[in-house]
């Protein structure tokens, strides 16, 4: 468990590698879901293919997700930056001191939203991790002249959050968390105005370029939510990071849920070799 400065419980789970400890990996879950995603506990599951290589491997449930409530969407509101300015430091924090290890050895993987706030707290200095591992990460950012559809989606997101105070995910039988008014007044914002920001102007997108930790990304040839030329937009920012790699068959969220990616060859392999890497 980690406690953030304003007081919010965050739940957290480990899973032990069965031999000798190679790396450490914090992963983060996308919007709408919870850490249940990295499936920790379950034999079979990216996190018990990690730790079989060798990782100790830790899930974290975002506020507002999973086991971390209260706070609860609706009832309690919360934004992107409160992930990034005070979830994310308290979790690498008990995760470094829990391991053992100073916060320059973790490695962050990051899904959608994880692999955002990862990018947003690195390319403004509020964590340091050692690595970070993108997985389908982008941010629509379409503006007044891109796709229709994209601003369709965040217009009818923004519309129906503001009639019921929150994003009724659960009820919409989208995904297992709903999602707080403010976080999806930013998210809205941003793919209306074109520009990637804090609610105090930081330009998230600028800060990026500043980032100097070993980056990397992995992206579904079959994701419409993020294609791999949007995970490249924000891959190609940061220094080093080169294009993402693109996993054949998978989309946004079986990239993290089918199993045939733990068979000899597929990606989930790929993902420890990098992880365990000097």
């Amino acid at each position: 468990m980690a406690v953030t400065a304003d007081g919010v419980r965050l739940a957290i789970d480990r899973v032990d590698p069965t031999g000798p400890r190679r790396a450490v990996a914090l992963c983060l879950h996308a919007m709408m879901t919870d850490g249940r995603a990295f499936a920790a506990g379950r034999p079979g599951g990216l996190a018990a293919t990690l730790a079989a290589a060798g990782v100790t491997t830790y899930v974290l449930d975002w506020r507002g997700h999973g086991r971390s409530v209260p706070p609860r969407a609706g009832q309690d509101d919360w934004s992107f930056d409160d992930l990034v300015e005070l979830d994310l430091p308290a979790v690498l924090g008990a995760v470094a001191v829990d391991a053992g290890v100073g916060p320059e050895r973790l490695a962050i993987v990051g899904h959608s939203l994880g692999g955002l706030v990862a990018l947003a707290g690195h390319g403004t200095g509020v964590a340091r991790a050692g690595r970070l591992v993108l997985l389908s990460t982008s941010v629509w950012l379409p503006g007044r002249g891109g796709s229709r559809r994209r601003r369709a989606l965040m217009a009818a997101l923004a519309a129906v959050t503001r009639t019921v105070g929150r994003a009724p995910i659960r009820a919409l039988r989208i995904g297992p968390s709903d999602e707080a008014a403010s976080y999806v007044a930013q998210l809205t914002g941003w793919a209306r105005t074109g520009r990637w920001t804090s609610r105090r102007g930081v330009d998230y997108l600028d800060a990026v370029c500043a980032i100097s930790t070993p980056t990397c990304g992995w992206v579904g040839d079959r994701d419409w939510m993020c294609r791999p030329r949007d995970a490249d937009v924000l891959l190609g920012r940061v220094p080093g990071a080169g294009p993402a790699r693109v996993i054949a068959g998978a989309d946004h969220f079986s990239m993290l849920t089918d199993r045939a990616h733990a068979r000899a060859g597929g990606w989930w392999g790929e993902l420890a070799a990098t992880l365990v890497a000097p």
